[in-house]
């Protein structure tokens, strides 16, 4: 250790705990992600062959196939929209009302936008 430190030699053990130290704050911060992937996949695999196994699996029962979940399907099959709702020009600024759709995300929210287009 002594040969790549820049300290002097009497502050080694300074820096072997310095060092110890650090390694140790790596591996709490990198352990917890790194368990959630290896969990994730490890789940992601025993579903998928407990899927092939005959008489009780999935596949004797009729169901579908297991599938890593996606962003941009519902588990229904419609496409996901990712907006915050509000107008959506599809003209020029001139056309007014005319020229935009709304999106509300609530019930409230549409009672407020067809409270303001009847004035």
């Amino acid at each position: 250790m002594t040969w790549l430190s820049i300290l002097p030699a009497h502050l080694t053990v300074v820096e072997t705990w310095i060092t110890r130290f650090f390694l140790l704050l790596g591996i709490v911060l990198i352990l917890p992600g790194l368990l959630l992937i290896v969990y994730d996949l490890v789940l992601y695999l025993v579903r998928a062959i407990a899927y092939e196994v005959p008489y009780f699996g999935g596949r004797a029962r009729g169901r579908q196939r297991p599938r890593a979940p996606s962003l941009a399907e519902r588990p229904n099959g419609r496409a996901r929209t990712f907006s915050i709702g509000g107008p959506v020009m599809s003209g020029s600024d001139s056309e007014g009302r005319e020229g935009m759709r709304w999106r509300p995300h609530d019930a409230r929210i549409q009672a407020n936008i067809d409270a303001v287009v009847e004035e």
